[in-house]
């Protein structure tokens, strides 16, 4: 039984057919599609793959499960991207096209090829095709969307990068930041309080210790609701918190979610206002 149309009958009964007032891309101003791509049976050995927006690391189980069980049928197409200089490359499908360097009795495979104006629309199109079936990292989302400029990831790496810190996509590593999301987020709101926020929290993890997203939005969020009264990145205040340390500020919010029962950035601003005010007689507090 064919469920196609019927599905697509409730999901749109009048539009996307002649019976439609309106064309539902024109009402809605939905995208112009691009120009579609070429069917084309391409030499492995022609194949690339930029490992500047796409994922480095490589499931060498899941490639060679895939050369093993060779099946043109499971394999369907490569995504590729023609660049301005003619040369090829695979933006989707790179453990398939992996796959074939390990069997010497396939030499060509079968790829769908896009023109590209430049490396930005081709990392876009990575990120697009692979949201599509599968999560993205906020990682590779991150190092493509600084390829093809976008400001708030650009701004947000330049962060990291006047801080001497590298994105993270997990794990710890010293000078290494994983929380990507978080600081775009803060970005988003306020770039210029966002870099200073996260100045505060490299200077506090002493030989870089890697500090989360929550110290990071903690601080943040505590020096927006203190504003007109305190300057908790100055005065002094800093350096309370260097003495702090980084662990013992991030064991003052876990105390704090304990007892409120639950987490958020409020709830680990409140923590740190009470790590600022400890032993204080004026105390701070929010507006």
């Amino acid at each position: 039984m064919n469920i196609l149309n019927k599905q697509c009958k409730a999901l749109a009964p009048t539009y996307g057919n002649a019976a439609a007032s309106v064309a539902k891309r024109e009402k809605f101003s939905w995208a112009e599609p691009c120009a579609p791509g070429s069917f084309l049976m391409i030499r492995k050995d022609d194949l690339n793959i930029d490992g500047s927006y796409q994922r480095e690391e490589v499931s060498k189980a899941k490639v060679l499960e895939i050369a093993r069980d060779w099946d043109w049928k499971m394999f369907g197409t490569l995504s590729v991207i023609m660049r301005e200089d003619g040369t090829l490359w695979v933006y989707d499908g790179g453990h398939r096209c992996r796959a074939a360097f390990f069997r010497d009795d396939i030499t060509e495979l079968p790829c769908m090829v896009f023109k590209a104006e430049n490396e930005k629309t081709e990392a876009k199109a990575f990120v697009g095709a692979n949201t599509m079936k599968s999560a993205v990292s906020a990682y590779h989302k991150h190092r493509a969307a600084v390829k093809t400029g976008e400001p708030i990831a650009v701004a947000a790496q330049a962060i990291l990068d006047k801080h001497g810190y590298e994105a993270l996509q997990n794990g710890f590593k010293n000078y290494a930041f994983a929380a990507i999301n978080t600081l775009q987020t803060l970005v988003k709101e306020n770039a210029v309080l966002a870099e200073k926020a996260f100045a505060a929290c490299a200077y506090i993890a002493v030989d870089g210790e890697q500090f989360s997203g929550e110290v990071l939005s903690a601080v943040f969020t505590c020096q927006k609701k203190l504003e007109g009264k305190a300057d908790i990145l100055t005065d002094g205040y800093l350096e309370l918190l260097r003495r702090e340390t980084l662990p013992g500020i991030e064991a003052a919010l876990r105390r704090e979610k304990h007892i409120v029962g639950k987490g958020g950035v409020a709830i680990c601003a409140k923590a740190l206002l009470d790590v600022l005010n400890k032993g204080k007689k004026r105390r701070l507090t929010f507006a």
